[in-house]
């Protein structure tokens, strides 16, 4: 299982994100760095951690369409691959932002306004460099697709995996820097078990290594994490007990 630190960038700095309540974010306060700039903190989560992966949330793109595009290119010089949602809408969109430097472009639930435009994003860019994200708050689906509004996450999945979809990122907003523990682990082993080549990411909640090993023990690929290595509730050595090499560990 590969771990993933997560840097969410509001007003062009890095911010800790909570409970998915976008509006009370506040300037993130890790003991890794004192630095909020997001290239910093990229940085000094690699150095701690060692890690070569990075979800990016760029929320001023997700919430106003206003990219970040020089602060994720000064990212992805850091040499850590970025795996970034920008509230992308267009094969356009995607575009610029593989320009800014991001290795995979997600494509999130919450903000395509028309799910079926997905299959044009697979023709253009190969499934290899494409994440779609399952967005949930308190386990209810979250899409900008009102055809989709009344379906369930599970109808969602096996429709993106029919359009050949090979990563998915299942997330309840709800759940994120609270340190309650991670409550799509069900749902994520039932895709699992569905689909088991497919690769799925999950997080939100992390609080302790038993999050760490109770998520590997599900099955998931990638574990998105970022309260707890700002805060000391997960070391080096945590991180380094749950890690196992495979193709979770190639997700390029």
């Amino acid at each position: 299982m590969q771990i993933i630190p997560v840097i969410d960038i509001r007003n062009g700095v890095a911010v800790r994100a909570v409970a998915g309540e976008r509006g009370r974010y506040q300037s993130v306060s890790s003991r890794l760095t004192d630095s909020i700039e997001p290239a910093e903190v990229l940085s000094a989560l690699r150095q701690e951690f060692q890690c070569d992966v990075c979800y990016v949330a760029d929320l001023d793109a997700i919430e106003r369409g206003s990219r970040n595009r020089c602060t994720l290119a000064e990212m992805a010089r850091t040499g850590v691959r970025l795996i970034v949602d920008a509230g992308v809408l267009t094969v356009e969109d995607a575009e610029e932002l593989r320009e800014s430097g991001a290795s995979q472009i997600v494509l999130a639930s919450e903000s395509l306004p028309r799910l079926e435009t997905l299959q044009e994003f697979v023709d253009v860019f190969g499934s290899h460099s494409l994440v779609f994200s399952v967005d949930l708050k308190h386990g209810r689906l979250r899409t900008a697709d009102a055809q989709w509004s009344a379906e369930s996450a599970q109808d969602l999945m096996a429709y993106v995996v029919s359009i050949g979809i090979k990563r998915l990122i299942v997330l309840d907003l709800a759940a994120v820097g609270t340190g309650n523990g991670i409550p799509t682990l069900s749902l994520c082993q039932h895709a699992k078990h569905q689909w088991p080549d497919l690769q799925i990411i999950s997080g939100g909640g992390v609080h302790s290594r038993t999050c760490l090993v109770t998520a590997q023990a599900a099955g998931l690929d990638g574990l998105l994490i970022a309260s707890a290595l700002h805060d000391g509730r997960l070391t080096p050595d945590d991180l380094t007990a749950v890690r196992s090499v495979g193709a979770s560990d190639n997700m390029e």
